[in-house]
């Protein structure tokens, strides 16, 4: 039996945002450590793209004996985070622009969805802070600060349908595209314009404007759609400088 597992870890784990913690797991849980940590690398790109996943030497590094990470990486797979070739293993996905281009239209399609259903009561339409207007360009923390709310409101808004199969779908596409929008919030030129969709999405929200709440929300998705070439090569650089 191996000792404590590596502090490293659990930096892995908490850097990705709180709401993708699978309800009822145990933090002490070993394999629930380690199969974070690892999922938290593939999604930030934190591996090279297409880079061999050496069930050996990520033992080593996280401390841990090869079976809670074989486990982990086969359930990556399963989950579509890491790519697996028959007799030769596990490999890290690539950052491809149209995988984003069609994950961000997925995206879109079931927000919009959750707007057309239903206008949620006024009881249920408290909506996460956005908090102040963010510096142009933003800085790393705040950048991350700003993805992680974005996200929380995507989830929220699913949460409306009444439907569990489009919140957990909601849920991993923001995951997905997690670096990517945190790049975007470090862009001169998106910081703002992205922002002040947000809001007008947040307040068409509270007031209960479905309609204006809708136009926002294109507004939103079209301003990334026109930045993502730009944004997926800057999601390849800042994932190789670990920023």
């Amino acid at each position: 039996m191996q000792g404590a597992v590596d502090p490293r870890m659990k930096r892995d784990e908490d850097r990705f945002h709180p709401g993708s913690r699978p309800s009822g797991c145990l933090g002490g849980d070993r394999r629930h450590q380690v199969y974070r940590a690892l999922k938290t690398r593939a999604l930030l790109y934190r591996f090279r793209p297409g880079q061999h996943l050496a069930i050996v030497e990520l033992s080593d590094q996280l401390k841990v004996s090869n079976t809670p990470v074989r486990e982990a990486l086969i359930r990556l797979h399963a989950e579509g985070h890491i790519a697996a070739v028959p007799a030769r293993g596990f490999f890290a996905r690539e950052l491809r622009l149209r995988d984003m281009q069609e994950i961000h239209d997925l995206l879109q399609i079931l927000l919009r969805h959750s707007l057309d259903v239903v206008v949620p009561p006024a009881s249920s339409r408290l909506l996460p802070d956005l908090g102040a207007p963010p510096l142009t360009p933003c800085d790393p923390r705040t950048a991350i600060a700003l993805a992680r709310r974005t996200e929380a409101l995507f989830i929220r808004m699913s949460r409306w349908t009444g439907s569990d199969v489009i919140e957990r779908n909601v849920a991993d596409l923001c995951e997905r595209t997690h670096h990517v929008r945190r790049c975007s919030y470090r862009s001169s030129d998106l910081t703002g314009p992205l922002y002040a969709s947000l809001a007008a999405l947040t307040c068409a929200l509270a007031d209960g404007k479905m309609g204006a709440a809708a136009l926002a929300l294109n507004d939103h998705f079209r301003l990334l759609e026109a930045a993502l070439p730009d944004l997926v090569m800057r999601a390849l650089v800042t994932s190789m400088m670990h920023d």
